[in-house]
Order: structure tokens, then C-alpha cells, then sequence
């Protein structure tokens, strides 16, 4: 009797060890589903243009605001991957860019519009390749002969159409030009008020490089030795009023700030650490990273002169601009610490998105697109978007 009655008792625990065995099989299946279901959800997030034409999106919705991904500073932790493909790049296009600052919104404010003339003063040592590569740039933006789907001028045609979102609704048309005039021209290479700046020195370059001129932009390049407050704790380049009239200045990171805001063409000393950096279209680390600035600080005045024009609110009331939504992504295809597509010239091995006047190549980053709602570029990769 008392073997006979073990029976049930062994037979329920082989059966209960089966039921174990088999709820373990389920859970290992149900995890190993789930995760190629979510990798495969993800492999399609950030897409980008499709062939032939950009992703449909409203514009800028004045006193409103979009959802977006975690808002960028300028010169913020590093995006994006180089692609280099052998094929010339389609036309450029817009992309949903992960990690993008989200919708820049109209705020009521005016914009730099019409002739917009640039007083330049270069403080510090330059040379004078450094300065022709810097002019050879800003006449570039306007150089409408290049034909190349990389042009400069594409890049530009994206700030300009920011004139057409200033309404209720957005406006139809090709909006006015935006003619960059540079005017006075001066040089300061014995740093006459030193070599640490602050907004108080800046007052008074402003009277020195003030033509007198209407709707004037003050542009001031600093030199590698030149230490401007803010610039080396995250912030490229520096906009702002002196006497309610707009200035930007842009330093040179190669002495003093290579691992603030050298990227992508040195390794950034904060942010991701897998970082691929690229080489210097035109061969000069300091030089080239200052134009990608430059790029990103025109764009972010001629929207946002007197604050109150595009741009979304970011952390500490540092306003998420034209030029610093899609920050360090340079073209589709963006992740932490990679620049996104790019193309290499193959007589130099420099990397470059955009082509100017009589062939010269540029870095320019993405920017805010207001037609598409998403981040913009000249170099667009169709299989990896």
C-alpha cells in the first residue's frame, strides 16, 4: 500500500518539472521575439528622405510648440556616421535626426532680411589663406552658378525660407534673397585688449568695426590664442545685442579649445566615447571647424536677431536655434559621436557636405528645415535613411 500510494506523488512531480520545463521554453521564446521585434523597430526610427523628395511636415507654428527628441546645445555631444559612398549623393534632403532638438517655433520677433551687411574684424593672428577661406565661404552662400546637388547655396535657400513662416500661415513662392554684403574688413593681430575677451570688450569692437551701415551684422573671428567667455565650456560660437544691434563672434579651437568645439575634425574631451572624426576639407582643423560654426551662427542671428524670432526654449534659457537643433549632424545617417553621411575628396582625403565657388569644400551642419518640420542637409544617403 505505501509504495502504491508514492506513484501519484512521483508521477505529479514529473509532471509539475515538465510544466517548469516547458513555461521556460515559452519565456525564452517570448523574450528572444520580443527583442528581434523591438531591434527591428528600432532599425527604422530616424529615417530619412525618401527618393525623389523630402518627408511632408507643417512649419512653424507661431506661439506654439512641437513634441521633439532631447534638445542639442551648441557644440553638444556628437551625432551622426561617416558613410562614404562611390556614387554622387542625390539631391539634399530632409530627415527625422534621432536625438534632434525638436520644432524651432516662431516667436513674433523680426529677421535679418534683404542686404545684410557684414562689418568683419579678425582679432588675433590670421593668415591670409585663413581669411580667404573664411571669404570664399560667405560668397559661396549666394554663388548660384554651382550647380552641384551639394551647393552651398542649397544649404542657404533653407535659411531663407524662414521668411515664409513669419505669418498665421505659412506663405507660398520662393521667398526674397538673403544677400550677404561684407563691408569693412579689419584686423586686430596685436590683440590691442588682450587675449581674454568678455561681452564689455566686445562693446568696444563693435565701435571699431562699425560702418555706420543699415541692418549690419558685427562678425568677430578670434584667433587660436584668444580666450572668449563661454565659448570653451560647450558654446562654438556666441550671438547676442551690444547697443540693440546683432553680433556674432567665432572662435579658433585649434590652440586652446580643440576638445570643446574642434569636432568633427578632433575628438571632443566630453559626450560619447566612441567619436570617428573626420579630416579637414581644407586642411585645416582650426579653420574648417570655425567655418561649420560660422555656418551655424549666421544661421541662428539671420533667424533669431533680437531673440524673439525662431528658435525653442532649452535648458537654462539657452534657445535651441536654426543652426543648433540638429547640432554636430553633418548628414543623414546620424548617431553619438559619428558625423552622418559625408563625402571624401579623393586628392586630399578631406571630408566635406557642401561645395562652394571654384570647387571649394565645406563641412556645413545640418539645420532646422521650417517646410519639413526636421533637420536638413546637402548629402542625403537613400539606402541607410
Amino acid at each position: 500500500m505505501a509504495a502504491s500510494s508514492s506513484l501519484p506523488r512521483m508521477g505529479s512531480r514529473l509532471g509539475n518539472r515538465r510544466l517548469a520545463a516547458l513555461a521556460l521554453c515559452l519565456v525564452l521564446l517570448l523574450h528572444i521575439t520580443t527583442t528581434t521585434l523591438v531591434l527591428s523597430s528600432n532599425k527604422g526610427k530616424g529615417g530619412g528622405a525618401k527618393k525623389g523628395g523630402t518627408q511632408k511636415g507643417g512649419g512653424a507654428q507661431k506661439g506654439g510648440d512641437r513634441k521633439g527628441g532631447a534638445p542639442g546645445t551648441a557644440c553638444g555631444k556628437p551625432r551622426g556616421v561617416v558613410h562614404v559612398g562611390d556614387a554622387a549623393p542625390p539631391a539634399g534632403g530632409s530627415f527625422r535626426a534621432r536625438g534632434s532638438g525638436g520644432a524651432i517655433t516662431y516667436h513674433g520677433g523680426p529677421l535679418m532680411t534683404g542686404d545684410i551687411n557684414l562689418s568683419i574684424l579678425f582679432y588675433g593672428q590670421f593668415t591670409a589663406e585663413q581669411k580667404n577661406v573664411i571669404q570664399s565661404f560667405l560668397r559661396s552662400l549666394e554663388n548660384t552658378e554651382n550647380d552641384h546637388v551639394a551647393a552651398v547655396h542649397r544649404w542657404w535657400d533653407v535659411i531663407e525660407s524662414y521668411q515664409l513662416f513669419t505669418g498665421p500661415t505659412p506663405a507660398t513662392g520662393t521667398p526674397p534673397r538673403l544677400r550677404i554684403k561684407v563691408g569693412i574688413q579689419q584686423s586686430d593681430d596685436k590683440y590691442s585688449i588682450g587675449k581674454v575677451l568678455t561681452l564689455t570688450y566686445f562693446k568696444n569692437l563693435v565701435k571699431k568695426a562699425d560702418s555706420g551701415k543699415p541692418n549690419t551684422l558685427f562678425v568677430f573671428f578670434t584667433g587660436s590664442q584668444v580666450t572668449v567667455h563661454q565659448l570653451c565650456r560647450g558654446k562654438c560660437y556666441d550671438h547676442g545685442l551690444i547697443d540693440n544691434k546683432p553680433y556674432l563672434v567665432v572662435g579658433n579651437p585649434e590652440i586652446l579649445c580643440r576638445g570643446a568645439y574642434g569636432w568633427p575634425f578632433q575628438r571632443l574631451d566630453y559626450g560619447t566615447p566612441n567619436q570617428v572624426t573626420v579630416k579637414p576639407p581644407n586642411g585645416n582643423m582650426g579653420i574648417d571647424a570655425m567655418l561649420a560654426h560660422l555656418a551655424s551662427g549666421v544661421a541662428a542671428v539671420v533667424t533669431n536677431p533680437f531673440n524673439t524670432g525662431f528658435f525653442k526654449p532649452g535648458p537654462k534659457s539657452d534657445p535651441i536655434e536654426a543652426g543648433t537643433a540638429c547640432d554636430n549632424i553633418f548628414g543623414s545617417g546620424a548617431v553619438p559621436g559619428k558625423t552622418g553621411k559625408v563625402l571624401v575628396d579623393p586628392a586630399t582625403g578631406g571630408s566635406y557636405n557642401a561645395v562652394g565657388e571654384k570647387g571649394m569644400k565645406f563641412m556645413l551642419p545640418a539645420v532646422w528645415n521650417p517646410r519639413t518640420s526636421s533637420c536638413w542637409t546637402a548629402i542625403v544617403n537613400t539606402k541607410n535613411s
